[in-house]
């Protein structure tokens, strides 16, 4: 088992991708070869992910060496010591497997920064369970609706589509669709979360509040984790990650996504004793 898990699940464009960009050369914990693994949402919500990213990888290695998988089956038939990291590209992706991924980590934590996790449930959250012996997570969000309209910027980007050629009812079909709404809807990871971890074990940072103030949030992380404080350099703590493009999004789709975030507003406004102003909507 990972002796101590960290496990970033924070809704996508709430800042993962800075968060891991500032603790990832930090002395006390050990990233996954990859910012996001996708293990448990391929486990628990059939997400294709994982094994997309594993046949791009094999496409790679078997270019680069045509006879590399005969290698590694003849190696495995005979005994012989196997080339790690064939060894996970080609043996089954199961819980095995993916504590395989930090095998040897010297560190005090393993990391795996997946936003989509927040989306595994309760089952989901058991088996992180199941996979380490402790576990530390960190759940990211920003304001519902900017993270929706960040969300579908960063949907017609993906799929190189420019969104200025989408009428308004096309966009607004994506932007109340499950695939948007669902990573919006805080409430529901927070349930599960708190189901399953203790509350001392889980650290929710509004993006809003991380973005104002950046030491201060990196600080708040250290003490949360137990770990050596560091300090961040103002050339990376300024740098835009994952940024997409800005576009205005017509008010009246807008206005459906908040009648559609309208409860996970009012959860969130009773849950927590303070919250970012740019929250503030209905």
């Amino acid at each position: 088992m990972i002796e101590n898990l960290l496990l970033c699940v924070g809704a996508q464009k709430a800042g993962t991708t800075w968060l891991n960009a500032q603790l990832n050369d930090h002395p006390d914990i050990a990233f996954s070869d990859v910012k996001e693994v996708h293990y448990f949402n391929t486990i628990h919500n059939g997400s294709i992910l994982l094994t997309r990213r594993k046949v791009e990888h094999m496409k790679r290695v078997i270019n680069n060496n045509p006879h590399a998988v005969e290698r590694y089956y003849s190696d495995l038939s005979s005994g012989r010591m196997l080339d790690q990291g064939l060894h996970r590209l080609f043996s089954p992706v199961d819980d095995k497997w993916y504590i395989s991924l930090f095998q040897g980590v010297q560190k005090k934590y393993c990391a795996d920064f997946t936003p989509e996790y927040a989306l595994i449930g309760q089952e989901g959250f058991k088996n992180v369970k199941e996979v380490s012996k402790s576990q530390k997570i960190i759940f990211m969000m920003r304001d519902p609706l900017d993270r929706a309209l960040s969300a579908i910027r960063y949907f017609y980007k993906m799929h190189n589509v420019d969104i200025n050629d989408k009428s308004e009812d096309e966009i607004l079909q994506l932007a109340t669709s499950d695939l948007i709404l669902n990573m919006s809807r805080y409430e529901r990871t927070i349930e599960d979360l708190k189901s399953c971890f203790d509350p001392d074990d889980t650290l929710y940072l509004f993006y809003e509040d991380v973005m104002a103030n950046k030491q201060q949030a990196i600080d708040s992380v250290c003490d949360f984790l137990d770990i050596r404080h560091v300090t961040l350099a103002e050339s990376r703590m300024n740098k835009r990650v994952n940024a997409t493009d800005s576009f205005d999004i017509a008010s009246s789709i807008q206005s459906s996504l908040l009648d559609c975030l309208k409860d996970t507003y009012k959860y969130i406004h009773s849950s927590f004793d303070t919250i970012p102003k740019e929250w503030v909507r209905l």
